[in-house]
C-alpha cells in the first residue's frame, strides 16, 4: 500500500530540497546524475518528489513518473518503464522517438515475451537507455521512479543497465545527457534477503550515484505540519500529543490530525490497515512474538518475553531476527526489544482479542512479582493485573 501525497505544506526539508535543486541544475547544464531517495514508510518520499518535480516542470523540464506496484509474488515485468513509456508516446514531441525503438515500443503493447531471452533484453535495455538519451537531448529529463522496494526482477536490472551503462555517462566517461534520475525506496521493508539490496549496493558505488536519506522530521517541523493540516485550531496539549505519537512521521501525523474529530480512541483505522499489513507478512510465530511484546508495553527484556510467549529459546530468537530484520522490532541494550514505532505497538495491542490481552498481561504480572519491589517494576505489576482482570 502506498501512502497518497499529502494535501499540506512541505516543511523541514529545506536541505534536500536544495541538494535535488543542485541535481536538476546539473541535468539542464548536461551533468545527467541519479538520486536513490531512501526513508521509512510515510516520511514524505512522495511529498518531497512532488515539490521536485513542480520545480522541475516550472524551469522546463519534462517529468515523467513511473510507479512500482505491491502485487506480491506476481510481478508485472517493467511495469514503471511501461508507464514512463507510455507518458512519453502521448506526448507529440517525443512519440517518433518511441515509435523509432519497436525493441522498446512492445512493451507498450504487452510484449515482454519477446524480451526473455539474453539478446532481446540486451536490444531492449540499449533501445531504452537511447531512448531516454534522445528524449533528454530534446528536452531536460527528469525521471521518477517510486517505491523500488516493489520493482520486479526485470525493472531492478533495466534500472541498473541504465544507472550504470547506460545514460549517465558516456562511454568515455565525459558527461552525457540532460537527465536527472530520482528513485525512491523505503528502508523499513528492506530486510536482509529483500532482492533489492544488492542492486542499491551496487548502485551507490557508481560516481554519478548518490543516496539521499529521509528522516523523520524533527518535533518543531511536524508541530508546523499538524497546525497546517487542520483548518480550526487545535489545543496545544492534543498538538504535543499528535506531535509526539508521530515521532517524526509525516503521514502518520496527518492521519492522526484527520482522527482528531471522532469519538474513536488508539490508533486511527487507516493507519492501523497499513501498519498491520507489514506484521501480517511476519510468519505466524513471529507474529505471536509481536503480540506478546506489545502487551508488555514499548519494551521487553528478553528473558521476560521468552517465558511470557512460551517458546523455546531457538524458536524466540529466529521470530525475533525475524521481526527485527523486517525492522519492526529493534534490539536494545541489556538484552532488551522495543518496537521501532510506537504507534505499530499501539496497532498490534489494539488487534488482539479481548481474552488474548488478558491472558497476556496476566502472565506478565505473575512474571513481574518475581522481579522484587522496584518503583517501576510494581507500577507495571499493577498495570499488568488490572489488565488482566485477574484478582491481585
Amino acid at each position: 500500500m502506498s501512502q497518497s501525497s499529502f494535501a499540506g505544506p512541505l516543511v523541514g526539508r529545506d536541505d534536500e530540497l536544495a541538494r535535488l535543486a543542485g541535481v536538476l541544475e546539473g541535468a539542464r547544464r548536461g551533468r545527467a546524475r541519479a538520486v536513490l531517495l531512501a526513508g521509512d514508510a510515510g516520511v514524505g518520499k512522495t511529498r518531497l518528489l512532488d515539490e521536485v518535480a513542480a520545480r522541475a516542470a516550472a524551469d522546463g523540464m519534462t517529468v515523467v513518473t513511473g510507479h512500482c506496484v505491491d502485487l506480491g509474488d506476481v510481478g508485472l515485468p517493467y511495469l514503471p518503464f511501461t508507464e514512463v513509456l507510455g507518458r512519453l508516446a502521448a506526448d507529440e514531441r517525443f512519440a517518433a522517438v518511441v515509435g523509432a525503438r519497436p525493441a522498446v515500443g512492445r512493451l507498450l503493447g504487452g510484449g515482454t515475451d519477446a524480451v526473455r531471452d539474453v539478446d532481446a533484453r540486451l536490444r531492449l535495455f540499449e533501445g531504452m537507455a537511447e531512448l531516454l538519451a534522445e528524449v533528454a537531448d530534446i528536452a531536460p529529463l527528469l525521471l521518477v521512479l517510486e517505491d523500488l522496494h516493489w520493482a520486479d526482477q526485470s525493472s531492478r536490472d533495466l534500472l541498473r543497465f541504465l544507472l550504470g551503462r547506460g545514460v549517465l555517462q558516456h562511454p568515455g566517461g565525459a558527461p552525457a545527457h540532460r537527465l536527472a534520475v530520482c528513485a525512491s525506496y523505503r528502508v523499513d521493508d528492506l530486510h536482509r534477503r529483500h532482492p533489492l539490496r544488492p542492486v542499491l549496493a551496487e548502485l551507490v558505488r557508481l560516481p554519478a550515484v548518490e543516496r539521499l536519506e529521509l528522516r523523520p522530521l524533527p518535533d518543531a517541523d511536524v508541530t508546523r505540519l499538524v497546525r497546517a493540516l487542520e483548518a480550526r485550531p487545535l489545543p496545544d496539549a492534543t498538538v504535543r500529543r499528535i506531535v509526539e505519537r508521530a515521532e517524526g512521521n509525516a503521514f502518520y501525523a496527518e492521519e492522526l490530525v484527520a482522527a482528531t474529530g471522532t469519538p474513536a480512541d488508539g490508533v486511527p483505522s487507516g493507519l492501523a490497515d497499513v501498519l498491520l499489513i507489514r506484521v501480517e507478512q511476519l510468519s505466524e510465530t513471529a507474529q505471536q512474538v509481536l503480540r506478546t511484546a506489545a502487551v508488555a508495553g514499548r519494551r521487553v527484556g528478553h528473558e521476560v518475553l521468552r517465558e511470557a510467549v512460551g517458546l523455546p529459546e531457538d524458536e524466540l530468537e529466529s521470530a525475533l531476527r525475524e521481526a527485527v530484520g523486517r525492522q519492526l522490532l529493534v534490539a536494545g541494550e541489556g538484552g532488551t526489544y522495543s518496537f521501532r514505532h510506537a504507534l505499530a505497538r499501539e496497532a498490534v495491542y489494539a488487534d488482539l482479542l479481548p481474552g488474548e490481552r488478558a491472558r497476556l498481561h496476566g502472565a506478565f504480572a505473575r512474571l513481574l512479582a518475581g522481579q522484587g519491589q522496584r518503583a517501576r517494576t510494581a507500577a507495571e505489576r499493577a498495570h499488568h493485573h488490572r489488565e488482566s482482570h485477574e484478582p491481585a
